[in-house]
């Protein structure tokens, strides 16, 4: 059973031991969902390296020997078999909370993240009624929001760079796949295998390139980028007293920065919206 916060402490105290809590489980749940997702790619890798090697040598069977490659296929397959039970065995196992001698090792990865996702929204509607009777003023919590600021900033530009990872990767796997494909292609006329090869470079590169365009990480990434870069250049400028904040009243330029950054962040939802609206849809009629 989750520890509650002390009857005799005050509101303010009780109110931070919430957001304790809060943050605890949003760090618990991000692990855990980051060895799901470790051990979903070892387990895909693994079952990619099978087909790998079944798909070239049944169609090669007997015509070409596959041996030296299978064997670095088979080699890779053990390595990301290693890496799945490595991840799977770290698995936190955390008791249940209806029994003291229930482990979680019995029950699924799944439901584990779903439960602390629920234990979470009940942290959170617990944090709200706590904070309601509070009434904190307008420019506390202004200045509470401009002191979370230099944490925006983080995860924007942390989302800009995955994104960017994943459009540099996906490129990159283009154009190595299209200079492939040409080099088969030039010896397509000499064996069979070629061919097969051919047409796997073929679909993988055309499946990347599919990828990379419906999702479009590379807008993504310059957005957030560019929506950090907004922020941070009205927070210097708070700073530095530079206008638009440049008002000999400090409550004005709070005020200001407040509203000017909450605009940015709305501004970059809606174009992350824009975003995932199918392509159609972007071409309203004038």
């Amino acid at each position: 059973m989750s520890a509650q916060p002390a009857p005799d402490t005050g509101p303010v105290e009780r109110l931070l031991e919430h957001n304790k809590k809060i943050l605890k489980l949003r760090e618990d749940i991000r692990r855990a969902k980051l060895r799901h997702r470790l051990m979903a790619g070892f387990g895909g890798g693994v079952f990619v390296m099978l087909l790998a090697i079944a798909i070239p040598t049944a169609i090669t069977w007997q015509t070409y020997d596959l041996g030296p490659i299978n064997t670095v296929l088979v080699i890779l397959a053990l390595v990301l078999v290693a890496g799945f039970a490595s991840a799977s065995f770290f698995m936190e196992t955390r008791r249940h909370p209806r029994g003291p001698n229930t482990l979680r090792t019995e029950q699924t990865a799944r439901y584990a993240v779903r439960e602390m996702e629920l234990q979470l929204e009940l942290a959170l509607e617990h944090r709200l009624m706590e904070a309601v009777p509070l009434d904190v003023p307008v420019r506390n919590r202004q200045y509470a929001y401009k002191d979370s600021i230099p944490e925006e900033l983080d995860k924007l530009r942390r989302e800009s760079r995955r994104y960017r990872r994943r459009h540099n990767f996906f490129q990159l796997f283009i154009i190595v796949g299209s200079i492939g494909n040409a080099g088969a292609q030039a010896f397509s006329d000499t064996t069979q295998p070629l061919k097969s090869i051919i047409i796997g470079l073929t679909m993988i590169v055309a499946a990347a390139a599919g990828v990379s365009g419906y999702y479009k990480f590379r807008e993504r990434s310059f957005n957030l980028q560019q929506t950090a870069d907004s922020i941070e250049e009205n927070t210097n400028a708070f700073h530095l007293s530079l206008a638009p904040y440049d008002n000999s009243d400090p409550a004005v330029n709070l005020a200001r920065l407040t509203d000017r950054v909450e605009t940015l962040r709305v501004e970059q939802r809606r174009r992350e919206q824009q975003l995932d609206q199918p392509h159609e849809g972007n071409n309203d009629p004038v």
